[in-house]
């Protein structure tokens, strides 16, 4: 993704939170409406939503979340982050995706919600000294509500845009076909090769 790419999608989707925190009545400090803004940013070059695969496997989240108790600190900070922000993503952006998922939407949101709640914990009690403790209270806090935000700028496009992406980023990791890569590109998604985050070594 070039620069000039990058900084288009970045207004696209800060106009968008705007407009769609506006239309919910939904209340965020700018702290939080830049992290969300960034987290779109960052999962729309599809190095992290490439990971959707454990978020289709019963239980992977919640047996992450549960092995980072036996990470440092540092790292499980890292990991509470990546639940927290994977399934806000997902459970936002493509809630139409649970529909065939043997787990409901609501247990993955309640898993993100308990990630970011872990993780101000360790914020808190000065364990990890990140200076984003206000932001994680408010994203664990209004969970739900952000969900919505993130499905309003999903269909801003239309009621089916994401559920199209969606689909034809499946069909794009199962062929690689140059099509339906040009189709993500041209609406703002920039496929590439990509592994796990280091946090599932």
């Amino acid at each position: 993704m070039t620069q000039l790419e990058t900084e288009g999608l970045a207004e696209h989707f800060k106009n968008a939170v705007e407009k769609a925190t506006q239309r919910l009545h939904v209340s965020i400090s700018g702290e939080t409406e830049f992290y969300v803004v960034d987290l779109l940013l960052r999962y729309s070059d599809v190095k992290a939503l490439a990971t959707r695969r454990f978020a289709s496997e019963t239980g992977a989240f919640a047996e992450l979340l549960l092995k980072s108790q036996k990470e440092p600190s540092d790292r499980r900070a890292l990991i509470l982050k990546y639940i927290g922000d994977t399934t806000l993503f997902l459970t936002g952006y493509f809630p139409d995706s649970f529909q065939r998922s043997l787990v409901d939407i609501d247990y993955y949101a309640g898993l993100g919600r308990t990630s970011y709640q872990n993780l101000l914990d360790l914020l808190a009690a000065r364990v990890v000294k990140w200076r984003r403790e206000e932001v994680f209270d408010e994203l664990s806090e209004k969970f739900l509500q952000l969900m919505d935000v993130l499905a309003e700028v999903a269909a801003s496009d239309g009621p089916q845009h994401a559920v199209d992406l969606l689909r034809i980023y499946e069909r794009w990791i199962r062929t690689r076909s140059r099509r339906d890569e040009s189709l993500l590109r041209q609406n703002g998604i920039f496929p590439v090769q990509a592994s796990p985050p280091h946090v599932f070594h």
